[in-house]
């Protein structure tokens, strides 16, 4: 299970939607619970902290976090941190770090993204890039700014990512909309199915889904995976300043 429990919620979040303003500023946060199976296993969470300048560009900087709960830990103890900055007039990825432990498994990464040259750098290494690829975390960032008429129109849509020191094609394909039940009432999403092109990162890339609410939003409702031991999901826990109001059917 080493890198699968919020793999799913940081890696594989990524949908396509024809780009338009943005659904989203600075101060949005989105508090998520990580079940394996019917247990709470741990907690991730989502946050647009605040606008800087990086490489004399205007940039979002975005945090992600997931840990595993205390009972958990002593099994298999996650601690994840993933940063982004993107670039707020491409949404393209300036820098990207990533920092996990994962049961003792480390990873450390710093991407310096180039995109005039094509080109990714790390302390010791270069790597070409696809035009406009994405880092595991803008990616789903860039995702929500897209329309739904493009998604609905076609069968598979592609993102180039660019993790763990190689390039990625993310095919994406809209399967429906749903109607979930939530504590805050029912919420009409849109349901993807992604599926990584090259490599692998589950044992069948075909049982995931995910759940975007189909708002002004686009905000991640819901993560779900089946993998050889189970089914992991990640579901929306709490959310603070998003930029329009939450679409509730009824209200």
């Amino acid at each position: 299970m080493k890198q699968c429990l919020f793999l799913v919620f940081f890696g594989i979040s990524t949908v396509v939607f024809s780009q338009i303003d943005l659904p989203y500023r600075v101060g949005e946060y989105a508090g998520y619970k990580i079940y394996f199976g019917a247990i709470n296993v741990g907690s991730a969470d989502l946050e647009i902290t605040k606008n800087i300048q990086l490489n004399d560009r205007p940039a979002f900087h975005i945090v992600g976090k997931g840990r595993t709960a205390p009972f958990f830990d002593w099994i298999f103890k996650v601690r994840d941190v993933y940063e982004t900055f993107i670039d707020t007039n491409t949404l393209l990825p300036i820098m990207f770090k990533r920092d996990v432990n994962e049961g003792g498994y480390l990873i450390n990464q710093r991407y310096q993204f180039n995109h005039n040259e094509s080109k990714v750098t790390t302390l010791d290494s270069s790597f070409s890039i696809p035009i406009n690829t994405q880092d595991m975390l803008s990616a789903f960032f860039l995702a929500r700014t897209f329309k739904k008429e493009s998604i609905i129109n076609g069968n598979f849509f592609y993102v180039p990512i660019f993790m763990d020191s190689e390039n990625y094609l993310l095919e994406i394909k809209y399967l429906s909309n749903e109607i979930i039940d939530t504590k805050w009432g029912k919420i009409d999403c849109m349901v993807f199915r992604p599926k990584m092109q090259e490599g692998r990162v589950f044992e069948d890339e075909e049982q995931m889904k995910i759940w975007i609410t189909d708002d002004a939003n686009h905000l991640l409702l819901r993560v779900e995976a089946k993998i050889w031991a189970g089914t992991i999901r990640a579901v929306l826990s709490g959310y603070k300043k998003l930029k329009y109001p939450l679409s509730i059917i009824g209200e």
